[in-house]
């Protein structure tokens, strides 16, 4: 069930599992990071879109649920074009210039060096190579400009699973230190994520 909503040529389409999860975390996340997270998150959507619409393209579908936010376009300018590797590159790149600006008024505003951190975190995050993320994407995109796109996706998945083994040794190494699962839990999606891809 969700609700949708026309902005221009584009629809907007709210699943009612988004409105519970945001209503259910500022309920329940007393320290705001959460919300904060979330902001983030809109805000590298939003970078996604903002680099669509220079490029004259609206956005086919925005959906929000308890899953993320999807963009579909409504076409794509090739995989091996430039112009494709910025829209996934605009992303990340929006969060880090975010973040450095939050840096620079942190001194001056409370609570804004943990917006700063939480916006490089999710900008780097997705700049992991490792498809579906924009990293991955990105990486795909470039191998294709001197390769055949099978020979192009083998080599992203070799890189792929070697970051991944890498977060996984070092989640394993969290894990048994500090007890902390965050970044054995982020291997593991990602993981996922990748077979789920090669399955499709």
């Amino acid at each position: 069930m969700s609700m949708k909503l026309e902005l221009g040529n584009t629809e907007l389409k709210i699943n009612v599992s988004f409105a519970a999860a945001v209503t259910l975390m500022l309920i329940l996340d007393e320290s705001g990071v959460c919300a904060v997270a979330l902001l983030c998150c809109i805000v590298h959507e939003l970078g996604h879109i903002m680099c669509l619409l220079v490029m004259g393209e609206q956005p086919k579908l925005i959906e929000l649920s308890f899953y993320g936010i999807k963009l579909e376009r409504r076409q794509t300018a090739g995989i091996k074009s430039i112009a494709e590797i910025a829209v996934y590159a605009s992303g990340p790149a929006v969060n880090l210039i975010f973040s450095a600006a939050l840096f620079l008024i942190s001194e001056a505003v409370q609570g804004m060096k943990t917006a700063a951190v939480i916006s490089l975190g999710v900008g780097l995050f997705n700049l992991i190579p490792c498809r579906p993320l924009d990293g991955g994407n990105i990486l795909f995109a470039a191998i294709c400009r001197h390769a055949d796109e099978e020979k192009s996706e083998r080599i992203c998945r070799m890189i792929s699973a070697s970051f991944l083994l890498l977060i996984g040794i070092a989640g394993c190494r969290l894990l048994i230190k500090n007890k902390n699962f965050t970044l054995l839990g982020v291997g593991i999606y990602l993981a996922a994520a990748l077979l789920f891809d090669k399955n499709k």
